[in-house]
């Protein structure tokens, strides 16, 4: 604070004093980029245009287009940039920082294309801007053109170059680098981190185990992608036993890995667990929420993930539709109408009323608590319908003993298989309806007849016309 006061007030003076020599221009535009004092510099390049003042070095108009650029002053870097009438690679360069942290990749483009030359630097900073922005594709054919200009990569190259790999999951590309790696020497912990994520990524969770095992130097990092590789190539059981294993190491587990554990025991039925781990994160986002939430409401514990759903609110927690549906499946177990109709205006008010599983969900949870028409409400104002929709629907009307609407539904339903629905009938709604032994004859003269068209429809499909078989068999039988 002092330091920029102090430089406030020698602006102050230069201006008070008129023109000033280079030596004090060079050494105020050095504070100012020091400080980090954007306004300072901007007045300090004001006094120098005032006074058509020219260095005769780029030393002072890099360090402000520096400045500018780790500032994210995108229209002042641009416009010093331009003025410039000598620029090297460190303005050059800066630029390119400023457009790749930016994430403009086409301006990033335009610069590194119009370079006059280019340095490792100019490489890398391009190379980590497309992989950053997720323009892997870029970032590769820049990393062969630097290989052929015979500009020599860096860790920091590989690493960007793997991060761009992981995004295309392109696994030979990928080994190919790691090839490179070995034979250059360049392993350190960054390299390997990017090298365990690529394959974690891929499915190699093996071969990322193995990599692993041999790293003589770990971080959080490191330990937090092996995790979540485990994690989400469904071995919860390795997740947890690695998790313990950071615990009695040197390294402390921060909220990533807590995240990734999380998910793991739910996975493997340890709720208790879960509930633990989910207590010590500090800051829970939308993901911890919605795993902990679906965990208790797949796991029997529909009140904990109704009270789990109302702490979310409360603390302006963001959810999505499967979070909501999850929630809304809960209410239909407990056939809890009230709390469903609460779930239900959160979910208008959150604009994912119309998500295919909300309503699906709805539909159900309404049937379930017996307001079908509150569920066929739903039903018709779904911009479109899956086999669950249409069955969930069906069958509520079975349940609750309405059979001439289930029976005209399910027709409905095979009408719109016929002209083009994207699914297969495959008995939907035929199984509640037998089921529930509840149709008169008319019933099942109607069902018998669909039966049998789908009969001559399936002769090409085995599985569909054994399954046919066996319904029209058991209607047979009554």
């Amino acid at each position: 604070m002092k330091s920029k006061l102090k430089l406030r007030q020698a602006i102050d003076s230069l201006y008070a004093n008129g023109p000033a020599s280079h030596e004090c221009y060079t050494r105020l535009a050095l504070e100012c980029f020091r400080a980090r004092d954007v306004d300072q510099a901007k007045r300090l390049e004001s006094h120098m245009d005032l006074h058509l003042f020219k260095p005769n070095d780029n030393f002072i108009h890099n360090r402000l287009l520096n400045l500018y650029a780790k500032s994210g002053q995108i229209s002042h870097a641009r416009k010093l940039f331009d003025e410039m009438t000598q620029r090297d690679n460190f303005s050059w360069n800066a630029m390119l920082s400023l457009y790749a942290k930016s994430g403009l990749v086409k301006d990033l483009r335009v610069i590194f294309d119009s370079m006059p030359s280019r340095d490792s630097v100019s490489y890398n900073t391009v190379i980590s801007g497309f992989a950053g922005s997720g323009c892997a594709g870029q970032a590769l054919g820049v990393f062969l053109s630097m290989q052929k200009e015979g500009c020599k990569p860096t860790e920091y190259t590989h690493v960007s170059v793997l991060k761009a790999c992981t995004q295309l999951l392109d696994l030979r590309k990928g080994k190919q680098i790691h090839g490179r790696i070995i034979i250059c020497n360049l392993g350190n912990v960054f390299v390997c981190n990017a090298l365990t994520d690529l394959y974690a990524r891929c499915g190699e969770i093996g071969q990322a185990g193995r990599l692993f095992d041999r790293m003589l130097i770990r971080n959080v990092v490191t330990w937090n992608l092996m995790i979540s590789g485990y994690s989400k190539n469904r071995q919860p059981e390795k997740c947890i036993d690695l998790f313990h294993e950071m615990q009695v190491s040197n390294l402390k587990p921060d909220q990533v890995t807590v995240s990734s554990v999380l998910g793991a025991y739910i996975q493997c039925g340890y709720i208790d667990e879960a509930r633990k781990v989910f207590g010590e994160i500090r800051e829970k986002d939308e993901v911890c929420w919605t795993t902990m939430i679906v965990g208790c409401a797949q796991n029997g514990m529909e009140e904990d993930a109704l009270l789990l759903f109302s702490e979310m609110l409360v603390e302006n927690a963001r959810s999505d539709g499967y979070t909501i549906s999850s929630v809304v499946s809960s209410c239909a177990k407990l056939a809890s109408l009230y709390h469903g109709q609460v779930v239900h205006g959160k979910a208008f008010l959150m604009g994912v009323n119309d998500d295919l599983l909300v309503s699906s969900a709805l539909v159900d949870m309404y049937c379930k608590c017996g307001v079908t028409r509150d569920a066929w409400a739903v039903f018709r104002m779904m911009p479109t319908r899956n086999v669950i929709s249409w069955n969930s629907m069906i069958g509520g009307y079975a349940q609750n003993g309405q059979d001439l609407e289930a029976l005209s539904l399910f027709e409905s339903m095979n009408n719109a298989l016929t002209q083009g629905y994207n699914q297969n009938a495959d008995g939907t709604g035929l199984n509640v309806l037998i089921d529930g032994k509840e149709c008169e004859e008319l019933h099942v003269g109607r069902l018998q007849q669909f039966v049998c068209k789908e009969l001559n429809n399936s002769e090409r499909d085995c599985v569909h016309t054994i399954t046919a078989n066996h319904k029209y068999e058991m209607l047979l039988a009554w």
